[in-house]
């Protein structure tokens, strides 16, 4: 799980839409803004993605936990908001990595 200072709070949560590098692959949209100081992550699951509560949650951890080594070697501080898709819920965690990885190469930040 990334710490808690490496995760957007609801106030500092990007709001311009269009400013953002987006990266589109089959399983989730990233999209990388432009960070302050420090790295930080968010990861939006909607309802329409994951019906419950408990596939919602579990999504963020996966996606969190497979974000937390990167943190430590992006080129430049940056805001990640990652939207997972609805297969992104059956994928495993070495796929879902290799496309984390995959989107980080695509967006020049790695």
């Amino acid at each position: 799980m990334l710490p808690r200072k490496n995760r957007t709070s609801r106030k500092d949560f990007p709001t311009q839409k269009d400013r953002g590098n987006r990266v589109f692959l089959p399983l989730f949209t990233a999209v990388f803004y432009e960070g302050n100081t420090i790295s930080r992550a968010s990861v939006v699951v909607s309802k329409k993605t994951a019906k419950s509560a408990v596939d919602r949650n579990r999504q963020r951890r996966r996606f969190y936990d497979i974000l937390a080594p990167y943190f430590k070697i992006l080129s430049a501080p940056r805001t990640v908001v990652i939207y997972p898709k609805a297969d992104a819920q059956k994928a495993s965690f070495s796929v879902l990595n290799k496309e984390i990885e995959k989107a980080l190469k695509q967006a020049k930040v790695v």
